[in-house]
């Protein structure tokens, strides 16, 4: 249900976006973006008793309070939202929200949108008492990129008609706020791990030896290493790239990371006679386990990366996608002076010729070359 729900929710912001430059008022954007968000989620915009436009809720005949609509069960508000144009959203907005929010005690989710990006509200701090800040924002534009946030998705799958809790949403809540801070905490102590966490670090692996000062030092560059290669091992299996058990514990390519398709020796396409260096199965080494970790969120470049070869020739060592002509990546050479390493990448995405010590420093036009040639060939 989570995948077929997901390829609606894409096909959909796909359509938004193509719709919001039509969005010219606040009457259009709910009319072209708004309702149909309704209408992805379940709820009928046709029926007055599920979805009330223009909804009233007061706390005395002085202090009147309004929103754009509100979402019902069994007649009775439980979500408010409040409209916007198109990218018109400011944080003033959530004032009328807040009021319709805080005035029913029955609404227990409040969502500020520009029928694009949707703002969730709910009452974490106080009971009754709509949040400031939202504990989930959906942007249908980068849903539209196929980029779905697991917080956001499992949101809107709570937020379906027949879904939706009251009751819970609260805790739901809760629970992705605490999830996104310990999430960022983690973040930061992982990137510069202070002797604390060193400590508790040494004796949950069961490191030998005091604890001293010095000790602490030496081990708090280990513990960032093996941050790092967590990550990247999290990264790999998600791939598909690796198992578990055949995945190295530092930071170094791990040798079972290569998939199947791609051999380790040089095409049967090399030259007769010709001899594959150290140099050129190191370059061809990096590619193949530094592509993986350059490209982000996307599972089709992923699947692709199985099309990675290498041809060895008498003066250049090509790396390619699918076909070494038209797929051609870049070209190595060994450098003789400055510099260790001489590519000659495809223009316009790749960067020309690059002279350089460091194989990180190919990184931007290896990704910009190997993203070109997926799109070209397939």
């Amino acid at each position: 249900m989570s995948d077929d729900f997901r390829t609606r929710l894409v096909a959909h912001a796909a359509l938004a976006v193509d719709r919001a430059a039509r969005a010219q008022s606040e009457a259009a954007t709910n009319q072209y973006l708004v309702l149909p968000f309704f209408q992805l989620l379940g709820y009928d915009p046709l029926d007055p008793d599920e979805v009330v436009p223009e909804a009233h809720a007061s706390f005395s005949d002085k202090f009147k309070n309004r929103v754009d609509f509100a979402i019902c069960q069994e007649k009775t508000p439980v979500i408010a939202v409040e409209s916007k144009k198109v990218g018109a959203l400011v944080e003033a907005n959530r004032g009328e929200l807040k009021g319709y929010f805080n005035a029913l005690a029955s609404v227990k989710l409040g969502i500020l949108t520009d029928g694009l990006v949707f703002q969730l509200y709910t009452d974490t701090g106080a009971e009754n008492m709509m949040d400031n800040e939202p504990f989930v924002v959906i942007d249908l534009t980068e849903v539209a990129r196929d980029q779905v946030e697991t917080n956001a998705l499992d949101a809107l799958m709570r937020l379906r008609k027949g879904t939706f809790d009251p009751a819970n949403v609260g805790a739901d809540a809760r629970r992705k706020m605490h999830v996104a801070a310990y999430a960022d905490a983690l973040q930061r102590v992982l990137a510069a791990p202070d002797e604390r966490f060193v400590r508790v670090m040494m004796d949950v692996a069961n490191i030998e030896g005091r604890r001293t000062s010095r000790m602490v030092e030496e081990h708090a560059p280990l513990v960032r290493e093996a941050s790092d290669a967590m990550l990247d091992r999290k990264i790999l299996e998600r791939v598909g790239f690796a198992d578990r058990s055949n995945l190295v514990r530092i930071p170094e390519p791990p040798p079972s990371a290569v998939p199947p398709e791609a051999s380790p020796e040089p095409s049967p396409a090399g030259e007769m006679g010709v001899v594959t260096t150290e140099a050129e199965m190191q370059v061809f080494d990096y590619v193949r386990t530094r592509l993986p970790f350059l490209i982000e969120r996307d599972e089709d470049l992923y699947q692709k990366l199985t099309g990675i070869r290498c041809v060895d020739h008498k003066t250049v060592f090509c790396v390619f996608y699918r076909q070494e002509r038209k797929g051609k990546l870049f070209n190595f050479t060994e450098g003789t002076r400055g510099s260790r390493y001489r590519f000659e990448f495809v223009a316009p995405e790749g960067a020309g010729w690059v002279n350089t010590d460091n194989l990180s420093d190919i990184d931007g036009p290896l990704l910009a070359a190997f993203t070109a040639r997926a799109q070209e060939l397939g």
